[in-house]
Order: C-alpha cells, then sequence, then structure tokens
C-alpha cells in the first residue's frame, strides 16, 4: 500500500466536542488543517466502492464533492485553483489504472491543498475508528465522546431548535451513532494510534488536555492552541456563521464554550433508551431508568416546540399544520428505529 503523509482524524457521533477540538489544534505552525467537517466521507467511500479500501475513479470525483463544499464554504485562500489542482491529479492518478486506495485519494487531496509535508487533521465526525486505522495505516485518531444524554439532547436542538424544521432521522439515528461511537472507543482504547477525549473534560481542563494531545501527536504545544481558532484567527467555534465573534458570555477564559446538563428535550423514552446503550457504562456513570413507551402526545407537544429549552414556537399556521402531519410520520420512524436498535443491534 502506498505510504503517505500522517493524517489526524478527528472523529466522534456528532454534537460531542468534534468541531471544538479542529478549532483548537487549527492554530498551531506544524499542522496543515483541513477547513470545516468533511462528514462522513469515509462511510460514503465505503458505500459507493463496494465496503472496499479502493476508490473508484467514477466515484472518487462524488467524494471530492465533501472537500470541495468545506473549502468553498469556510473561504479557503484560492480554493477554486486548489479544486482545480485536485481534479487534474485525480485524473492523472487514474490515468493507468481504475483504483487507488482510500488513503492514496487522501493524499492526492491534501497535497493538492497544502504546500508542505505537515501532519493534517481532519474532521471526519463519524464512530468508524477500526475501519479507519486499517484503511489509512499513517494515521492517528482524536476520538471525542460526550455523555449520551446530553448529546441526543444536543442532537434534538440542533435539528429541531428551528420550526422551520419539520423532517430528518438523525435524531433517532442518535441512539445508534452512540454505540458505534461507545463500542469502537471501548475496542480502540488501548491503541497507541488512538487518543480518546471526553468532551466534558476538554471543556473543564483545555490546557492540560491540549498538552496531552499534543504529546500524543509528537508536535511541539503552541500557546495559540489553547484558544479556538480558524486559519490561526481566533473565533467562536460555534457561531456557524464562520464570522469572529468576541463574546466572553458563557465562554471559559480560552474561548471555549461552558456545557451544562441540559436533558430538556428528551422524553421518558429516550432516557430509557439511552440508558440501555452498551459500553457507555466504561467512559460514563448514567442513571438506570426505567422502561416507557413512546408517548405520541408528548413526541407531538416536543416536535411543536412546547417541551424542551431553548425552542422556537411558530405561530404560524401552514407551518403548524406541516409541523402536525410530520409528527406522525417521525413519531412511527422513531418507535420502529428504537425497537431495532434495542432488538437486534445494540449487542
Amino acid at each position: 500500500m502506498h505510504k503517505m503523509q500522517e493524517i489526524i482524524f478527528i472523529t466522534g457521533a456528532g454534537r460531542c466536542g468534534t468541531k471544538l477540538i479542529h478549532s483548537l489544534l487549527d492554530g498551531n505552525p506544524k499542522l496543515n488543517v483541513v477547513p470545516g467537517e468533511v462528514t462522513n466521507i469515509f462511510q460514503d467511500s465505503l458505500i459507493n466502492n463496494g465496503l472496499s479500501n479502493k476508490v473508484h475513479k467514477q466515484s472518487s470525483f462524488y467524494l471530492l464533492k465533501n472537500f470541495e463544499n468545506e473549502l468553498k464554504v469556510n473561504r479557503f485562500p484560492n480554493y477554486k485553483k486548489k479544486i482545480t489542482k485536485i481534479k487534474n491529479n485525480l485524473n492523472k492518478s487514474y490515468y493507468k489504472k481504475s483504483r487507488i486506495f482510500f488513503s492514496e485519494f487522501l493524499e492526492i487531496v491534501i497535497k493538492s491543498i497544502f504546500q508542505n509535508n505537515y501532519k493534517t487533521v481532519i474532521n471526519i465526525q463519524n464512530e468508524n475508528i477500526i475501519g479507519l486505522l486499517n484503511a489509512v495505516p499513517n494515521s492517528k485518531i482524536i476520538h471525542m465522546l460526550r455523555n449520551p444524554l446530553t448529546q441526543i439532547n444536543a442532537r434534538y436542538l440542533f435539528r429541531y431548535k428551528n420550526p422551520m424544521n419539520f423532517d430528518g432521522q438523525e435524531f433517532s439515528l442518535s441512539f445508534f451513532r452512540n454505540y458505534n461511537s461507545f463500542k469502537n472507543a471501548f475496542l480502540a482504547k488501548d491503541n497507541k494510534r488512538v487518543f480518546i477525549l471526553k468532551m466534558e473534560d476538554l471543556n473543564t481542563n483545555t490546557e492540560y488536555h491540549m498538552k496531552k494531545i499534543f504529546k500524543f501527536l509528537n508536535i511541539k504545544f503552541d500557546g495559540i492552541n489553547l484558544f479556538t481558532t480558524r486559519y490561526r484567527k481566533k473565533f467562536d467555534s460555534v457561531n456557524y456563521s464562520g464570522k469572529p465573534s468576541n463574546k466572553l458570555k458563557n465562554f471559559n477564559k480560552f474561548g471555549v464554550r461552558k456545557l451544562n446538563f441540559d436533558i430538556s428535550c428528551l422524553l421518558q423514552n429516550d432516557l430509557y433508551v439511552i440508558s440501555k446503550i452498551k459500553f457507555v457504562n466504561k467512559f460514563y456513570r448514567i442513571k438506570r431508568y426505567n422502561y416507557a413507551a413512546n408517548n405520541f402526545i408528548s413526541f407531538y407537544l416536543r416536535h411543536l416546540g412546547f417541551i424542551g429549552n431553548k425552542r422556537r414556537i411558530s405561530l404560524n399556521i401552514y407551518r403548524l399544520i406541516k409541523l402536525s402531519i410530520y409528527s406522525i410520520y417521525l413519531y412511527f420512524l422513531d418507535r420502529n428505529l428504537k425497537k431495532t436498535f434495542l432488538n437486534y443491534q445494540n449487542i
């Protein structure tokens, strides 16, 4: 297999600090940092290439869109020229062969973006630690964990805080993703190429854990890595507009947003299912909640915005009707996915 420069993957189940650690690593002068979240690129590669670690030419340009979007949205310097260069180099690589290793694909992308051989950080936001370790031998992984109660609550707010969002499976699928995340973390906890970090620990003792991470990466720690940055300029890592922010409220002295234990969007059935997720107890002490069936009335009221903190309630009749229709669909979807999870996939 083709040997490549070292990649540092940031992994996790989403809403668990992957973006935070990405922005804390960003400022180091000895690291290349791919902007944004190249979400699920490894999963997409496996699905589109018959679960193989080799990438077909026809799927390589589909995978490239993950990088294209992030370079564009995050206004990476000269991103148009970089994208053109990646495409040209991919075409050259496929001139005499129809498939290349996933690691080779990443190397082509990285070397087309950056002009040095520094270690490169990619926020992949995926739970498949074991698969990445096998697919990209010259890599290390920083895997983020978060208390699944607050993580899944945050996932609900991320999707449904705004009453304009009606649909989406990601909240119900977050139970599966948390299971995969904790199982992979347990299986890889003694692997020297993996650094497992709880978001709560990073939040409460930023400096201590950042120094540990740079020791793991074998790179000299730099003081800028105590602050969230983009392109080495300080900014609010949770400001989705990407614009710099000087707000101090709810942030610690390093610009890291303070956590709170908010589970107000979770229904009793959610709490029960979360407490049944295996491997969580290897990292967190989670209360065991008694069985509670899915309740449509509670589900419906939550979807309208009447349950949970930081919710927005719409008074628009058209939106209320649409929310009501989707509540029925999402209720049965949620119930069936949880049943499948508890009976067949939580092993």
